[in-house]
């Protein structure tokens, strides 16, 4: 080997020397760095020259390899849109809101929410709707499974299949007139009069209303019914009830009907609005002269306006809405690949990106469970530290 040869053995030997030095201060300045991923450092012995069994040694170089499937800890935070996945897998953002750009695969869940306008009218105030879309730091948009009407999701494997998570701050939950009322409560074991009780419920254009019931005594334990509303300009609503007959046994349980459902028909002049009246729960132990109502249930709601969102840990995004109800809006799949060592680091933000544009598999996290799945963290203040199960948890 000639002097300039020993002079090229010993920089590349410097050169693969630095290159680990360098991982090591990367990886120490990114310690405090939301799902960074180490960096390590291989030595490869360079051949000169091979000879059958004679081999000439010329130099060392490196092979970097970078952990991104190893797990690291999870810490628990104070705000609604931070997420961790618990397992292998990345969340999947698209450096394009409409998803026409490259598809980009992070492990970093600090997400927040950038402002954007809707060319919807949600409301109806005239003004277009307000809402935020899911980014990452790095500024990508987030992309998930939108909800069905029905709450469900099409949990496909197909990154076309995606929309970008938005949350429309303007976004109405539309009244639901009532179809059914549960009543627990005690009547008054009288053989005379009429004992009256006020059931509250939401009619067809979505005002509450009050749906009137008297149980008028025939005997002791046998009453028959009457019904009846008040419209919204306080004018009376007729109604009937079938059957018309309510008889409690001995024991003091609802007997006639024996199962305890009666129908009732509220006759408003838009059209008739029919109930089932659940009095299953209904008894008559003593006699207070009046009806003792003990819980009362109806399944109607009012129209409500969005109020906040929240991940769960299966990561289905939520809306709370001021009616009480709460309805999921999108769900967070998660990417897994065949290699996830091929993956390219886009910049020190721990996103990183497929070197082709197949994904092997979208993973759903509520299809398959498992035992050993480890429950959300409650921080101190009470607010949940949102985890993700294992990476075979996959969608149908």
């Amino acid at each position: 080997m000639g002097l300039q040869g020993t002079f090229s053995t010993a920089t590349l030997a410097l050169n693969a020397q630095a290159q680990h030095l360098s991982n090591i201060a990367t990886n120490i300045a990114n310690v405090q760095t939301n799902a960074y991923k180490v960096q390590t450092t291989n030595f490869k012995t360079l051949l000169n020259h091979v000879s059958g069994t004679n081999k000439s040694f010329f130099a060392v170089n490196t092979d970097d390899n970078r952990l991104v499937d190893k797990q690291g800890l999870l810490l628990t935070t104070q705000r609604q849109l931070d997420l961790a996945i618990d397992g292998r897998g990345l969340f999947v953002t698209n450096v394009q809101p409409d998803g026409s750009g490259d598809w980009q695969f992070t492990r970093d869940g600090g997400f927040a929410g950038r402002s954007v306008q809707f060319e919807t009218d949600t409301d109806g105030d005239g003004i277009n709707d307000q809402g935020s879309v899911l980014t990452t730091i790095a500024g990508n948009t987030v992309f998930g499974w939108p909800a069905n009407p029905d709450g469900t999701f099409n949990e496909v494997n197909d990154l076309n299949a995606l929309e970008a998570v938005t949350i429309n701050s303007n976004q109405v939950f539309d009244s639901r007139a009532t179809s059914l009322i549960t009543l627990q409560a005690n009547v008054s074991a009288e053989s005379q009069g009429r004992q009256g009780v006020g059931l509250p419920f939401i009619d067809a254009n979505g005002d509450s209303r009050t749906l009137t019931i008297g149980f008028n005594a025939s005997t002791t334990n046998e009453f028959t019914l009457d019904a009846s509303s008040i419209s919204t300009g306080n004018q009376p609503i007729t109604a009937t009830i079938d059957p018309p007959i309510a008889a409690f046994s001995g024991d003091a349980r609802m007997a006639v009907p024996a199962d305890g459902l009666f129908t009732v028909t509220i006759n408003d002049p838009s059209g008739p609005q029919v109930i089932t009246l659940d009095l299953r729960q209904t008894t008559q132990f003593q006699s207070t002269g009046s009806v003792e109502v003990l819980n009362l249930e109806q399944d109607g709601l009012q129209e409500g306006l969005l109020r906040s969102t929240t991940f769960d840990s299966d990561g289905v995004l939520y809306g709370s809405f001021s009616n009480g109800s709460r309805v999921p809006l999108f769900k967070l799949p998660i990417a897994n690949f065949p290699a996830h060592k091929i993956l390219a680091m886009l910049s020190l933000r721990p996103k990183s990106r497929m070197r082709s544009n197949t994904v092997q598999k979208l993973w759903c996290l509520s299809t398959i469970r498992q035992a050993s799945r480890k429950q959300s963290r409650m921080s101190s203040n009470g607010s949940t530290k949102r985890k993700y199960a294992r990476q075979d948890l996959q969608s149908s």
